[in-house]
């Protein structure tokens, strides 16, 4: 990937479109693979899948790792980076540029997480989140966290319009048991029965669905047609967020509306 770029003024040389293309090819097959929920790539599965030598993806991949495009887990398979997700997210300005000061008021009011996460086929990703001084590390999270959408708030609340047709299409050949936490669906029934729960009340509420002793609020997002783009949560101690389930919903609605109105929408 790594070239010396055409001089001021010209376009791009066809070397350093190829580089270009192939250093994306290789990002999104990495990222539709992660999604896909099995096993990533390492390098040599990768440069078979893309399609290249070996030696040519371990130059293009070790430069988007250093550029944080991807990542290089502990096993040596490859991941999308924060680099990717800061990219995709700026071209969605009016969301995220909302969203830090509701994210941070809520932490604060709370003691907890708060958090805009959106879809990415069967897995929720980050986008932001806040905390307030005090709270637990685990609250926050990093961006571009990956979490399963069928045992988590945030999740469940981006899958509040799906049919159990659709449901059923999209965890199609993923195994639900054992998965997340003691209070998490187990199969498409449970999870369409608490879509239904949930809509009676307003607010997704997951109390133990990721982790134990773990709760999550969250309210999907919607743009002016009425479709469901992210959702915004908040994450904390279920002892401690419990009492305050009326106060969350409350703020988790009106943050929704304020998010709604954001540019990208």
């Amino acid at each position: 990937m790594t070239t010396n770029g055409p001089a001021p003024g010209r376009p791009p040389g066809p070397t350093t479109a190829s580089s270009l293309r192939m250093a994306l090819r290789m990002v999104s097959t990495v990222l539709d693979r992660e999604t896909s929920g099995r096993s990533g790539f390492n390098v040599s599965r990768l440069a078979d899948e893309v399609g290249v030598e070996r030696s040519r993806a371990s130059r293009t991949t070790q430069d988007l790792c250093d550029k944080g495009f991807l990542e290089r887990r502990e096993d040596a398979t490859l991941r999308a980076g924060e680099s990717f997700f800061a990219v995709a997210a700026s071209l969605h300005p009016g969301l995220l540029r909302r969203s830090r000061p509701v994210l941070r008021r809520i932490a604060v009011a709370h003691g907890a997480g708060a958090r805009l996460s959106v879809r990415d086929g069967v897995q929720v990703r980050l986008l932001r989140s806040e905390s307030a001084a005090g709270t637990a590390p685990d609250w926050l999270g990093r961006a571009s966290l990956v979490t399963p959408c069928w045992c988590t708030g945030a999740g469940r609340a981006l899958l509040l319009d799906h049919s159990v047709e659709e449901l059923t299409a999209l965890l199609d050949d993923y195994e639900l048991i054992g998965v997340g936490g003691p209070n998490a669906a187990r199969s498409v029934a449970e999870l369409v029965a608490a879509g239904d729960r949930d809509r009676v009340r307003g607010v997704v509420a997951a109390h133990g669905e990721f982790e134990h002793g773990v709760t999550e609020y969250a309210v999907p997002v919607r743009d002016a047609g009425g479709h469901i783009r992210a959702a915004v949560s908040v994450v904390g101690r279920q002892q401690d967020l419990l009492p305050r389930e009326r106060a969350i919903h409350a703020e988790l609605t009106a943050a929704a509306d304020t998010l709604a109105r954001s540019d990208f929408l």
